[in-house]
């Protein structure tokens, strides 16, 4: 079995019943463990523009598991519980009812056309490293190191709901 860190996120409808629904679904998943949660946090939307303080606010969360599934195929697994939930992808970065995205296959580097691991943008986004951070202080990312300092600087810019 081989750990991940998956990020969570929504911002329409009932933000934490999807995000619930999506976990409950990883749960069940065949070749998925989920092995912990961490607290939920909100932030303003982050659109290709940068932050959309006119757009609604994301709750996010990041949750560690355990899997024998390869990358593409845990890829697989999650945008189709995405699909399930009625994810439409009419803009990138745009509004959605759910979003899970890998962020790390335990330490292991990882690039398809369709892939990348450690998620590219994983260090940029306070709404993925302080909820890792208040899961895991020993957390580190590929090609960082831990994140404990990215989440004090982060900090300001998530809220714990």
């Amino acid at each position: 079995m081989t750990r991940a860190v998956l990020a969570l996120g929504s911002n329409l409808g009932n933000r934490r019943q999807w995000i619930i629904k999506a976990l409950a679904a990883i749960k069940v998943s065949k070749s998925i463990d989920l092995v912990e949660i961490s607290p939920l946090v909100e932030s303003k939307a982050l659109t290709l523009a940068g932050f959309d303080s006119s757009k609604p606010k994301f709750l996010n969360c990041v949750a560690e598991i355990e899997t024998s599934l390869n990358p593409e195929k845990l890829l697989a697994v999650v945008q189709g519980i995405e699909q399930r939930l009625g994810r439409k992808k009419l803009e990138r970065w745009g509004d959605r009812n759910i979003d899970i995205d890998i962020i790390t296959y335990a330490s292991q580097s990882y690039r398809s056309t369709d892939l990348v691991i450690p998620h590219p943008e994983a260090a940029k986004r306070a709404f993925v490293i302080v909820p890792w951070y208040l899961m895991d202080q020993k957390a580190e990312l590929l090609g960082v190191g831990s994140i404990e300092k990215l989440a004090y600087v982060f900090a300001d810019q998530v809220k714990l709901k």
